[in-house]
């Protein structure tokens, strides 16, 4: 039965004999894309980005803090982890089930942030592309904010507007570069999978290729890339 409350989308990868790989599950939660998702992009960011602002201000920075800190506010809020309950269920089984597996959780964007609450709540590692800022969150929601350094990468592309916003990062930011245009463009999950196996490589034998549509900034200024791209450009 599905939680019409819960409005996460979520799909898990288990590791192939062979690769090395047998006993690893990633459960990966998808970015912004249905309506939903935005609506949940708002709900989750929304309050701490106004928490952040108005810590700035002199007189309105201690009364907000102080509403936000008081227990009714901390009980309302902490409903919001309904919204991605679900993951938070699976994981729990299959950690249950199958102790002896190494699990991982990760996301780009919304994805990305999501799979750092899980990751805070549950203590296992997180792998987010692109994610915003949690630690706000994930105070307000009374997670162990203190597994976000142990347990939490977030890769951050030069000029990606998104990691900025929802607050500070407090995990283990991986900055890499981006050659696509500044903003927006830096925040695609392609731009930043082509950067990462370009910069750190490709332990599959034989490499993957990159389809030729993933990232066309990358391969213009690679053109070695470009000669093993698969597809058209």
């Amino acid at each position: 039965d599905c939680d019409k409350r819960d409005w996460t989308s979520w799909f898990v990868f288990e590791g192939l004999p062979g690769t090395k790989l047998e006993n690893t599950t990633v459960v990966t939660i998808r970015g912004t894309k249905s309506t939903l998702e935005k609506i949940l992009d708002i709900e989750f960011w929304s309050t701490s980005v106004m928490i952040n602002f108005a810590s700035q201000l002199l007189f309105v920075g201690p009364v907000f803090n102080e509403f936000w800190s008081s227990s009714w506010a901390r009980s309302w809020y902490r409903g919001k982890k309904v919204r991605y309950q679900s993951v938070v269920t699976y994981i729990k089984n299959r950690t249950q089930v199958e102790p002896h597996r190494i699990y991982y959780v990760s996301g780009h964007s919304l994805g990305g942030g999501i799979a750092g609450l899980v990751a805070a709540e549950l203590g296992i590692p997180s792998v987010g592309l692109s994610a915003p800022g949690v630690s706000t969150t994930a105070e307000l929601l009374q997670l162990e904010t203190a597994r976000l350094q142990a347990l939490v990468v977030n890769v951050i592309p030069e000029t990606d507007p998104i990691p900025g916003a929802g607050g500070p990062q407090k995990c283990v930011a991986l900055p890499i570069g981006c050659v696509a245009p500044p903003g927006p463009a830096c925040h695609r999950v392609f731009n930043t999978v082509c950067e990462l196996l370009d910069e750190c490589g490709d332990e599959s034998d034989p490499p993957r290729p990159i389809p030729c549509t993933f990232c066309p900034a990358k391969l213009e200024s690679q053109p070695s890339l470009a000669k093993q791209c698969a597809g058209k450009r």
